[in-house]
């Protein structure tokens, strides 16, 4: 009996130091503490054994503390960059070539006057209109064609003078008294009207000196004087306008070539039954026999537009209205910080093919040194030019500045380090519905 109960003490002995032994490892493997238990909505109920919360029956959890969370991942190695940032791909890539290449320089122009074919047509004599043959603004007159009939005693006076001294056969007089009709407007055929027939013409009639349309801008005013005087040339304006090609908009979108503020279409000021003083402007006539074809041009395109030197002229809407024509000024312009120069090439137009106020675009081959890249590598983002730089087995949008253009290249400058790759055909690694984030380098 005794020995029996000798062997159960031992049996319990050895499964108290079990449990003391699962209770001192768990502990050990827990860092000395031992699991605790709380609610998620009541964090201040916490137990040593799962169970549930008193208060809203539900599930304790274990709770965790400082020393149970791992280590934080500071890299974001996890994070999966936007894809208008960065692109996996394996398509062709390509480097900068440098050295030379034939580009195409294409700029934008205006057609403007010659304001070197500009006339104006003055009374010579003081008297009254008694009749007007020219109505309107930017009507087209002839050389020798009559624009008008008036009444002046001053040519009647001189009419007189020269009856007189043909009756006296007075011909030295006589001779002097033709100049002066000559000198007072009248014609030899009107002159030799008077002599034949004897009488004195009441009404004369006056004719156009030149060929071209009518521009009235004004009678004899300081005003119109001064627009007579920068009308036809180039204004540089602040506002925003015509420009050069789409690579070079940025440095140019202030540059505009002024077109004459001339109105067409209106009645002249000058009336029948006005009185006119003698050396009293009429109005203006422009002829567009030859007009200026006028572009702008960054300082490093001077080199190729010399004075001499041949371009296209192309209009934009026209594409086989164009004409090959020889540089004929360089006038350079500096203005808020920016330099350019006006280029202007005469351009003959006795047909009138070529409009006052029509865009053109103004070409020339060149051979240009500079960074080259295929165009299939940029991708036009509104002003803007993007290209795609691999880095490992991605490729990141940057954006790059544009110098020269060319059919199939591109000079990009010194956008971009000759030993990156970059990707060839650019649209390839453009979602349809993502919004490019370049960077700048």
């Amino acid at each position: 009996m005794r020995r029996l109960l000798n062997a159960r003490i031992a049996l319990f002995l050895i499964i108290g130091l079990s449990i003391l032994a699962c209770n001192s490892d768990k502990k050990a493997s827990s860092g000395g503490q031992v699991q605790k238990y709380t609610c998620p909505m009541h964090p201040q109920i916490v137990k040593d054994a799962p169970g549930t919360c008193p208060i809203c029956k539900m599930d304790l959890v274990p709770r965790h503390t400082a020393d149970t969370h791992g280590v934080a991942d500071t890299s974001l190695n996890s994070l999966v960059k936007p894809g208008n940032e960065l692109v996996i791909s394996g398509i062709k890539t390509i480097r900068v070539e440098k050295g030379l290449k034939k580009s195409e320089i294409i700029l934008k122009g205006i057609i403007n006057y010659n304001t070197n074919n500009w006339r104006s047509v003055s009374a010579r004599v003081s008297g009254r209109i008694e009749k007007l043959f020219v109505k309107y603004n930017y009507e087209p007159v002839s050389k020798g064609q009559k624009i008008m009939e008036i009444y002046s005693p001053d040519l009647a006076n001189a009419q007189q003078e020269l009856l007189f001294l043909k009756n006296n056969n007075e011909t030295t007089l006589l001779e002097s008294a033709k100049k002066k009709l000559v000198l007072l407007g009248l014609s030899m055929a009107q002159i030799n009207r008077v002599l034949s027939t004897g009488r004195i013409e009441d009404r004369i009639a006056v004719y156009s000196p030149y060929s071209g349309y009518v521009a009235e801008l004004g009678l004899n005013t300081s005003a119109s004087q001064g627009q007579v005087s920068q009308a036809g040339g180039t204004k540089i304006s602040s506002g925003s306008g015509v420009g050069m090609n789409s690579m070079n908009a940025s440095a140019s979108s202030a540059i505009v070539p002024e077109i004459p503020d001339i109105p067409t279409g209106g009645a002249l000021q000058i009336r029948e039954g006005q009185y006119i003083n003698a050396g009293q402007k009429l109005f203006d006539l422009i002829n567009t026999d030859q007009v200026w074809a006028e572009f702008f041009a960054r300082p490093d395109q001077l080199q190729e537009f010399k004075q001499g030197k041949n371009v296209l002229v192309q209009s934009i809407d026209l594409a086989d209205q164009r004409s090959e024509v020889a540089v004929s000024l360089v006038q350079p312009y500096f203005k808020d910080g920016t330099n350019y120069s006006l280029i202007r090439a005469n351009l003959p137009n006795s047909t009138k093919i070529w409009k006052v106020g029509q865009l053109i675009s103004v070409s020339l081959e060149a051979a240009v040194e500079g960074y080259w890249l295929p165009a299939t590598a940029l991708v036009q983002v509104g002003t803007q030019y993007v290209v795609f730089i691999k880095k490992d087995n991605a490729f990141v949008p940057v954006f790059v500045k544009l110098k020269h253009q060319s059919d199939q290249w591109i000079d990009i400058g010194d956008s971009l380090k000759a030993d990156m790759e970059l990707a060839l055909n650019a649209w390839f690694l453009i979602d349809s519905e993502s919004f490019i984030k370049a960077k700048r380098l």
